[in-house]
């Protein structure tokens, strides 16, 4: 019974680098998915809570469908090396070198023992880019702003990271969530019976309903995907979350995708950034993994 995102046809765009425009869609409709390239930008000149609030988007819900709903009709796999060397899906080495000043932030201010925990969990568990959450976000940023890579910046706007054309507040988050994810449940375990599971399913989607209200649509459409990847391929996601070489993630990303081809609609190509891929699998794996321990959150009250 996978999740299967409303949005999910033969498209899989997963690319946060373009700075505007805030709404871009893909405008691919052939089966090559391109997982890449349009970026919703929720950066301080980003449309309002308000104006989102005036087009409220359908719910997250697991629905309860046949497993392998969707088959390849080809039998070359839709990620292969090909793919992952597409242009599609926008500058790899831009990607890349945010990424590692965001990952460097979250290693050096999300601690276990870390005196107050508060403020990462209201960043990470508040409805994502609502204003709380946003607020939160950049107030942990603020307070640990010696991590950053520009600590004045830091405590201006709220941001760990910045670069030329990705927008940073997606690489912050996402690192927060990888490094949560390794520091406060290093253990974790999530099978597919979990996911399968109608409780677990009945528990996503009570608590991610309302936490996803406020995300933009392409930032929706990629959480929904992850969700579905992540629904199906548990152990492997939990794995990828885990994984630092750049090769052995490329490889479980590969197989995740092409495991799953009910999540792109069966398309014969899948283009993505692969560092922005497993952004959206860790965030998955994360409220997947609150579902499933029936917990408020993965970060521990200190």
């Amino acid at each position: 019974m996978p999740v299967l995102p409303r949005i999910i046809h033969a498209v899989a765009l997963f690319a946060i680098n373009a700075p505007f425009p805030a709404h871009s869609q893909t405008g691919e409709t052939s089966s090559q998915a391109t997982v890449g390239r349009d970026s919703p930008t929720i950066g301080r000149d980003s449309p309002t809570l308000e104006d989102l609030s005036q087009t409220p988007l359908p719910d997250i819900i697991v629905d309860g469908m046949v497993d392998g709903m969707v088959e390849p009709t080809h039998d070359k796999p839709a990620v292969s090396d090909a793919t992952f060397g597409s242009q599609r899906a926008g500058s790899a080495v831009g990607s890349r070198t945010l990424w590692s000043l965001s990952e460097r932030f979250a290693r050096c201010s999300i601690k276990w023992g870390m005196s107050d925990t508060g403020p990462l969990r209201s960043a990470l568990d508040g409805a994502i880019n609502g204003a709380k959450q946003r607020f939160w976000q950049e107030r942990f940023i603020g307070l640990h702003s010696t991590c950053a890579q520009d600590p004045a910046l830091a405590r201006e706007i709220g941001v760990a990271s910045f670069g030329d054309s990705h927008d940073p507040i997606y690489y912050d988050r996402g690192a927060m969530i990888v490094r949560s994810l390794n520091i406060f449940a290093p253990n974790l375990s999530l099978t597919k019976q979990q996911t399968s599971d109608p409780a677990v399913q009945a528990r996503f989607n009570i608590r991610e309903t309302p936490l996803a209200r406020y995300r933009l649509p392409v930032d929706r459409q990629y959480f929904e995907m992850a969700v579905c990847f992540v629904r199906l391929k548990p152990e492997l996601a939990v794995r990828l979350i885990s994984l630092t070489e750049d090769n052995a993630i490329k490889k479980t990303e590969a197989k995740i995708v092409n495991g799953t081809p009910i999540c792109t609609g069966g398309a014969r190509n899948v283009y993505f950034d692969a560092v922005q891929f497993r952004m959206y699998i860790a965030d998955a794996v994360y409220r997947w993994a609150v579902a499933a321990k029936s917990v408020d959150s993965l970060i521990p009250i200190q």
